[in-house]
């Protein structure tokens, strides 16, 4: 996540086009998530605003996208359903999910599903759940004492060895050093 500066604050308040692109905004207020240029009502608090660098960013922390200025982008029918599941695994990633119940959730078929995700992410649903998990993982780690283990069934990875194997192969590092560098 990036800072709220002065500067941004302002592109915010005066919906500079300029500033499109260079990062989006959340509302905590809503949980949704505009470009600088949005037209929607900004009477919000500096506190209240959360800048990010990235759309999954925002999705990983639980904002969707606001269907007025459309921050990630042009929402065709596949765009829409890419960031429906998105929006439906940052406030699920912590159960246990396949293909197949996303899939019964949206009411299409695994290959609808698997398809529109891989050409519009270039990654699976079940890679963008990792990648998810591995954020919210990385998240606690920081900010919180528990044992991997604990992270590990909180993020949904049960299993403490595969927990780790993941965390290293995503990371580059154990579960354990990655506190140990940032806390």
């Amino acid at each position: 996540m990036y800072s709220l500066t002065k500067k941004r604050y302002q592109a915010i308040k005066k919906q500079d086009q300029s500033y499109d692109g260079k990062f989006i905004y959340g509302v905590m207020e809503d949980h949704r998530v505009c470009c600088p240029s949005c037209e929607r009502e900004k009477d919000c608090v500096p506190q209240d605003i959360r800048i990010f660098k990235t759309d999954d960013e925002a999705l990983f922390e639980g904002f969707i996208p606001c269907p007025d200025c459309q921050p990630f982008g042009e929402l065709t029918e596949k765009n829409e359903l890419v960031n429906k599941v998105k929006v439906y695994l940052a406030h699920n990633y912590q159960k246990r999910l396949t293909l197949e119940s996303l899939a019964e959730t949206f009411g299409i078929s695994t290959g609808v599903l698997h398809r529109a995700f891989m050409t519009l992410t270039d990654e699976s649903p079940q890679a963008y759940l990792i990648r998810l998990r591995m954020y919210q993982a990385k998240k606690m780690l920081s900010e919180s004492n528990e044992s991997v283990a604990l992270i590990g069934l909180k993020v949904g990875i049960p299993n403490l060895s595969y927990f780790n194997t993941v965390f290293k192969q995503q990371n580059g590092m154990t579960a354990v050093q990655y506190r140990k560098q940032n806390k």
